[in-house]
């Protein structure tokens, strides 16, 4: 099998946040491409992996730069795509292995997510020296193999390669760091990533739980039926796709409620971040709460741990005066619309759910190395 381009057909994407999967285009095979002009080009990037096929499927897009400065850099890579290439898995992992980390390292930024990390990923952005990209969704397809039965060496493998291969050219200056800020869902591989990237720094943005779920319920349709058995059960079997944790609590006699099962994606943040925290990895974390209230010492403390010091303060106070998810269906104004209110009953269901956790107990516990 031979690494070939791809002409695109049709763009199936139905939802702008569905993971990203081969199925996303249909496409014509067309000619051969050598593997190292994929890596030389950066209109070139890793889009998601084909377990069935074993190949690695990459777009190309007109404008890079555009795609690196997404709030979301999956999103855009569909929207821009020209073309795709697909690469067999073992020439993938053998380019990989030739390209070289940046000289100071990875950042890996991961988040409970609604607590900031886009705008620390935009924060990044502004570094000249820092290759940022936020939420390369190959790695969300990974928490879905992992659930679907594929076995940790294979995962390893597929980390690795695709970190690796995210530290290709790109466009201007080669950069020192590259941080890639993570959807929330990829804390399902906390243990992996604490094993393949052991000398990362790894940091991460966490939110009280309640506070949390008064923003994620905000969004939530106001018709929609809490106690409706049917969404109930079809939330069950969605959700386990992406989290594992979930299984421990399923009862045939009683579908969880939409709450509870929220709340598990919550609890699998802050526990993947203790298990980086066990895995001796370099950590440290910051609070939605302190980043919002006194974003300087924050973030200034943050780069610190992240070993960056070229930062202009006056870019990065430019960031903070602009919404990081313009744009996108989680602009500030559209989320200014919604008003849905979590009752004080379901606030209880919160606080229950979490003290069902042993490493947690209560939804305001303070974690490790939290600046």
């Amino acid at each position: 099998m031979d690494t070939r381009r791809l002409e695109i057909k049709e763009v199936n994407r139905a939802h702008p946040v569905w993971v990203v999967k081969p199925t996303d285009f249909r496409t014509e095979p067309r000619e051969e491409i050598s593997p190292h002009e994929v890596l030389a080009n950066p209109g070139f990037s890793l889009y998601c992996f084909d377990l069935q096929s074993d190949v690695a499927l990459f777009v190309e897009c007109s404008d890079p730069a555009a795609v690196d400065r997404a709030p979301f850099y999956y999103q855009a890579q569909a929207k821009n795509a020209v073309g795709l290439v697909s690469m067999p898995l073992p020439i993938f992992h053998r380019v990989a292995r030739e390209i070289p980390e940046p000289p100071q390292g990875l950042l890996f930024v991961h988040s409970v997510g609604r607590c900031g990390s886009t705008l620390l990923s935009k924060v990044l952005e502004a570094v000249p020296s820092v290759h940022s990209l936020s939420e390369p969704d190959d790695l969300t397809q990974m928490v879905n193999f992992r659930c679907a039965g594929s076995s940790d060496e294979i995962l390893r493998g597929l980390l690795a390669s695709s970190v690796r291969w995210r530290c290709k050219p790109r466009i201007g200056l080669p950069a020192d760091t590259v941080a890639i800020k993570m959807r929330s869902e990829v804390l399902v591989l906390a243990d992996l990533m604490g094993e393949v990237f052991g000398r990362a720094n790894h940091f991460f943005l966490y939110r009280e739980g309640v506070s949390w779920m008064r923003a994620i319920f905000k969004g939530w349709p106001e018709n929609l039926d809490l106690n409706d058995r049917d969404l109930r059960r079809k939330m069950e079997t969605s959700w386990s796709n992406t989290l594992p944790i979930l299984r421990e609590y399923l009862n045939e006699g009683e579908p969880m409620s939409p709450i509870q099962i929220r709340m598990l994606a919550w609890i699998t943040c802050m526990e993947g971040y203790l298990k980086l925290m066990d895995a001796g990895v370099p950590a440290c974390a910051a609070r939605f709460e302190d980043l919002t209230a006194t974003p300087e010492p924050v973030l200034k403390k943050f780069f610190e741990f992240c070993g960056i010091a070229d930062y202009d303060w006056s870019r990065v106070e430019d960031v903070f005066s602009r919404d990081s998810q313009a744009g996108t269906i989680f602009d500030r104004e559209e989320r200014k619309k919604k008003i849905q209110q979590l009752p004080d009953e379901l606030v209880q269901v919160v606080r229950d759910m979490v003290a069902t956790r042993p490493l947690l107990r209560v939804s305001d516990i303070l974690m490790p190395a939290t600046i």
